[in-house]
């Protein structure tokens, strides 16, 4: 059996956090707008950071009328060394954020579309009609924490640049999050990571030129030739397919990943995806 992702992909330094069971349980169940919220980890103003954001909304932005962003700044009591939120403040945050959720959900007014911990805080960020209102709404929530300091603020962002161009994942970071997704597709069926097989990978350029420059230097790197096309439509129609064969742990397939998605944009081409066998080793 092959799992694997095809995709077009859809700009901070990165890595990845698989959900732990307990956070997936906490994840907030009232959204308004979407169910495909997702975490992805990078670096703000050169310090880890962890997104947390509803990448399903992404085809409703900007929304008419929802003009206005607010936000809250939660100062976490216990960060670890490096900003980010601790297992010893875990459950404290996630009912934090459950209350947050429930009274916006509460409001049609307001939409939560994702938040960024960082350098000990944690930011929430919404969008709404009126943002003086929406601030006095999350100021009324934090009342039953008084132990926790806070900022609110709001202003204009009829373009949802906040969410677009900040909390939004790059096309690399987006590509970080689908082979996780392939990843765990792969663990549902009862796949053994560490265990070696045939990686495939497409990819698709500008011209013949560039796909074979584009070869021959991961030949170097221990990939074979599978396929190539050259009847593909639009401006990238020259499609290559490269394997090679290693583990699918999370480490070696976005290493591996990262590198053919940049080497592939130095020759004028596109990184469309990977698939592979289900290995059990039974």
């Amino acid at each position: 059996m092959a799992i694997g992702i095809f995709l077009i992909p859809i700009i901070i330094g990165m890595y990845w956090k698989k959900l732990s069971v307990d956070e997936l349980r906490f994840l907030p169940d009232n959204r308004p707008m979407s169910k495909e919220w997702d975490f992805y980890f990078c670096n703000v103003d050169h310090k880890p950071a962890s997104l947390f954001i509803d990448l399903g909304v992404v085809s409703e932005a900007p929304i008419e009328g929802l003009s206005e962003m607010a936000w809250l700044r939660l100062y976490m009591r216990n960060p670890r060394e490096d900003g980010l939120s601790s297992e010893a403040e875990f459950k404290q945050l996630v009912k934090i954020e459950d209350d947050l959720t429930e009274a916006v959900a509460a409001d049609s007014t307001i939409v939560y579309v994702g938040r960024n911990t960082c350098d000990g805080c944690r930011d929430f960020y919404l969008y709404c009609v009126n943002g003086r209102r929406t601030e006095a709404l999350l100021s009324s929530v934090m009342v039953a924490y008084s132990d926790y300091e806070f900022e609110t603020g709001s202003g204009e962002d009829p373009e949802w640049s906040t969410y677009l161009s900040f909390l939004y994942p790059s096309p690399r970071e987006m590509q970080v999050i689908q082979n996780y997704r392939v990843l765990e597709q792969l663990e549902s069926q009862g796949d053994d990571h560490a265990i070696e097989r045939e990686i495939c990978h497409w990819l698709y350029f500008g011209s013949s030129e560039n796909r074979s420059r584009f070869l021959a230097g991961v030949i170097e790197r221990g990939y074979s030739s599978q396929e190539e096309r050259d009847e593909g439509s639009g401006d990238r129609p020259f499609a290559l397919q490269i394997a090679r064969v290693s583990a699918v742990d999370s480490v070696t397939i976005n290493n591996a990943v990262l590198e053919l998605y940049d080497l592939a944009a130095e020759h004028d081409g596109l990184y469309d995806g990977w698939e592979t066998s289900v290995e059990t080793g039974t």
